[in-house]
């Protein structure tokens, strides 16, 4: 945290020029207001690399960045204890998240009620503490609090088959990767409403032969499925629906699976069963539809500027994700950027695009980062202080510095 604010004050953008967040698409560096009123502005450039050589993606490593600037410029108590060693950087970063989005005068006041015990409370704990002291302070700001918290609501739906491997041949013919984990931060009222509705139907499960002899953890899992498909089929009560229709890209490659009775799903990079497939075939609903089948290794081109749809499927389905190092957007939201400018001669062609989210595109067209073509699908990436990374498929990988000094990946 101390080496992160330091990298913050190397990089404040003096003058105010376009202050941005990172999703908007103009031109060169900008000045990036990271955290409150009261806090330098640091520049985008600086933030990406930051992320990168830490080994986050650019999200993550901006909330880190965010949270040490938080911490040194705005919260100078908990600060202090950050630099004497005797609060866990951790702990520290709760408050600072809450913090953020307050004004100097409330965050400032948060700092002197909680530095003192930050250390001797649980998480969960300190959170409360603090938002009770910041609505304390100015009883108006209950209500401002609570509208903040709305930023900090998600869903996400992570099918990364590292999260969770189930032996072939699993309960219901689950294989590798055949899984998704599913994690929310909700409003109470929501979640408590989520809670009755699963439990509802988990328990409705132990009616059916096909799930009653399921653990109350897979059937409240199974649940979750029901209410999907409640909602996209219009069978659920008072619910709209607008069609079920889920993409699956089947990948089978005779080097690696012909023996396996196995299949490999584009859209999760997992496996799963020939068997999973036929009951997800079977479910109510449901129509199997064939698609024209892409040859990876195949060079399309075309004269024009723009791929045809053709190709970016085809490109989408060799890099899978952004090709930036530690960045996990899909391809399929992704741009397709020209590895060789267009206007420099470069095709629209297999070879020469790549997907690249449009945060890192700017970052390549206009912040100095520069990449090479590998092989299909990887890629060497330089940044502007002459770091290397390699990505592909199975991740990124750190190698260095162009002076042959390793960066690290720690703060």
């Amino acid at each position: 945290m101390i080496l992160a604010a330091k990298h913050a004050a190397a990089n404040v953008v003096e003058t105010v020029g376009e202050a941005a967040v990172l999703e908007v698409d103009t031109y060169g560096d900008r000045a990036v207001m990271l955290t409150g009123a009261g806090a330098p502005m640091i520049s985008e450039a600086a933030v990406i690399e930051f992320a990168a050589v830490l080994g986050y993606s650019t999200y993550t490593g901006r909330k880190y960045l965010a949270d040490a600037v938080e911490l040194a410029w705005r919260l100078p108590f908990t600060w202090a204890r950050i630099l004497d060693g005797t609060l866990a950087g951790w702990r520290a970063r709760r408050v600072a998240e809450i913090t953020r989005h307050l004004d100097p005068e409330v965050a400032g006041w948060v700092d002197t009620q909680v530095a003192a015990h930050a250390h001797r409370i649980g998480p969960a704990q300190l959170e409360r503490t603090v938002k009770e002291a910041a609505a304390l302070f100015e009883p108006d700001l209950t209500a401002a609090i609570a509208e903040e918290a709305v930023d900090y609501r998600r869903c996400d739906v992570e099918t990364d088959p590292s999260l969770f491997l189930p032996s072939v041949g699993a309960e219901q013919g689950q294989a590798a990767g055949a899984t998704a984990e599913v994690t929310a931060t909700l409003d109470v009222a929501d979640a408590l409403d989520f809670e009755a509705a699963v439990a509802t139907i988990a328990h409705g499960l132990l009616d059916h032969d096909a799930t009653a002899d399921l653990s109350l953890d897979a059937r409240r899992a199974a649940a979750l499925g029901i209410l999907g498909r409640a909602y996209t089929s219009g069978t659920g009560d008072g619910l709209p629906g607008n069609g079920r229709v889920i993409d699956l890209k089947i990948h089978t490659d005779t080097r690696d699976l012909a023996t396996t009775g196995l299949v490999r799903i584009g859209n999760t990079r997992g496996l799963a069963t020939i068997e999973q497939l036929d009951r997800w075939a079977s479910l109510p609903g449901v129509v199997v539809r064939p698609t024209v089948v892409i040859d990876l290794n195949e060079e399309i081109s075309t004269e024009a500027y723009a791929p045809t749809r053709r190709l970016r499927t085809q490109v989408e389905l060799i890099d899978r994700t952004c090709a930036f190092p530690d960045c996990n957007v899909k391809a399929e939201h992704c741009d397709l950027d020209h590895r060789i400018p267009y206007d420099q001669g470069g095709r629209t062609t297999t070879s020469n695009l790549t997907c690249l989210c449009r945060r890192h595109h700017r970052a390549k067209t206009h912040l100095g980062w520069t990449y090479e073509r590998l092989a299909a699908g990887r890629y060497r990436w330089r940044s502007p202080n002459g770091y290397l990374f390699l990505t592909g498929p199975d991740g990124t990988v750190d190698v260095g510095s162009i002076g042959g000094v390793a960066p690290g990946r720690a703060a």
